[in-house]
């Protein structure tokens, strides 16, 4: 059998950090690269908002078409699969017992997920590896341009050389999923055959189908904690006399305690703010303030506000889990990006994308505080460098007290990253 190779790339105003599937409500596909088993891989430019499209070629319909062909995609039952089945190009979809994902294949062999990271591991000639130019024409033409820009947004009629490019790049991309897919061990994961192939599709199932969200309780909850927050902040200017105008200001705080009454604490961790608080001796002003310090720390409506942004638009929040995203286990775990409530060394509460968790993190279980061993690594990123700072190219950089950009745009309009100290409220 020839197996169909195919990639998207794709625009959206949503941001994809919300979610495939609330990525997918706006998104459009810009380039339709493929290639039929070992041919030379084409590009079908679909219409679009910002292109007029060709008609989808024949080869690639029968292809599509047929239900006994396979088609190759990299993570193309958590992303490409939804984009397609949500824009349905030439009225096309596809289902997902016709995919075969090599992201979910290297996962079922202990291999990173990563189509960078796999062409390395796996030996993949570096010609036929991802040009590295792309992840910068994926800035480009994939997302809107920033608000302060006039230009909205890039098109191959206001950027054609860029966008060529671009082309260029999808293709390269086949040529490296197809050398990728002939060298992965398959005995964890055949297409249509066994019980873990099985399971992937059980698993798609269930993140298409997704769980229900009462929005309008978790909008409710949002504006309810902002009012108990006013009322926390209220309270600590009235209990410090001014001093301290929010109970979340740790170093104010532990001034204040120190200047006031002669405590001083080693941190504002909430075990150790409690261990305090069954003092017998402590004055009664003081335990009120380390309760109303308790409560601020544990008003965090971030989780809410994650839940309402990447519930779709029928009320349903999809693509929760990532199977067998924990290497060498094979279990499933979160899907990057997904969002868990955490306490750190210093006793503060937030709230992390899960790859962000560090080992010094306790992280919340649904009763109590825990320790962990670490997530999984699944892969690379390539990153910029800019003012003596690397990261990512969304990774946030401060301009001011006040102001952050991401490390991309930073770069683009040569602004200096700012090295002042921290806000108060944010130590």
């Amino acid at each position: 059998m020839i197996p169909l190779y195919a990639d998207l790339e794709t625009f959206s105003t949503t941001e994809l950090k919300q979610g495939a599937h609330k990525y997918a409500e706006a998104a459009e596909i810009l380039l339709f690269p493929y290639a039929l088993g070992d041919e030379e891989p084409k590009c079908w430019i679909p219409k679009s908002g910002a292109h007029p499209g060709e008609p989808m070629p024949p080869e690639l319909r029968d292809a599509l078409m047929n239900q006994n062909k396979m088609t190759v995609w990299h993570n193309g039952g958590m992303f490409d699969l939804v984009i397609l089945n949500h824009v349905r190009p030439s009225g096309m979809a596809l289902p997902h017992d016709r995919v075969f994902d090599t992201m979910a294949c290297a996962y079922a062999h202990s291999l990173p997920g990563s189509l960078d990271t796999l062409c390395t591991v796996l030996g993949v000639d570096a010609a036929k590896a991802k040009l590295k130019t792309g992840k910068q024409l994926i800035q480009l033409f994939c997302k809107p341009r920033p608000k302060n820009i006039k230009l909205r947004r890039a098109t191959s009629a206001t950027h054609p050389e860029e966008w060529a490019a671009f082309i260029e790049y999808a293709k390269a991309d086949i040529t490296s999923m197809r050398e990728v897919y002939k060298k992965l061990p398959k005995w964890n994961y055949k297409w249509r055959e066994g019980f873990e192939y099985n399971l992937w599709l059980l698993d798609q199932r269930i993140n298409n189908r997704g769980v229900a969200v009462d929005v309008p309780f978790a909008e409710a909850a949002i504006r309810a904690a902002d009012v108990a927050r006013e009322d926390l902040a209220a309270r600590a200017q009235q209990l410090t006399h001014g001093a301290v105008q929010a109970a979340t200001q740790r170093d104010a705080m532990l001034e204040h305690l120190f200047e006031e009454y002669a405590v001083q604490l080693p941190d504002m961790r909430a075990d150790t703010l409690e261990r305090r608080l069954q003092d017998p001796d402590l004055p009664e002003g003081l335990k009120e303030l380390l309760r109303v310090r308790l409560q601020a720390t544990s008003t965090s409506v971030r989780k809410y506000n994650s839940l309402v942004g990447a519930t779709s638009s029928d009320g349903r929040l999809r693509g929760l889990l990532q199977w067998n995203g924990a290497a060498r286990t094979g279990r499933w775990c979160l899907a990057a990006g997904s969002k868990v409530l955490v306490r750190n060394d210093m006793g503060r509460v937030v709230e992390k994308a899960i790859e962000d968790v560090e080992l010094s993190d306790e992280v919340w279980d649904g009763e109590a505080w825990v320790h962990h061993e670490g997530v999984v690594f699944s892969g690379d990123k390539n990153v910029i460098e800019h003012d003596g700072v690397t990261a990512t190219p969304e990774h946030k950089v401060y301009l001011s007290a006040s102001r952050y950009v991401t490390l991309g745009e930073a770069k683009e309009k040569g602004y200096k990253i700012w090295r002042g100290s921290m806000r108060k409220e944010e130590k």
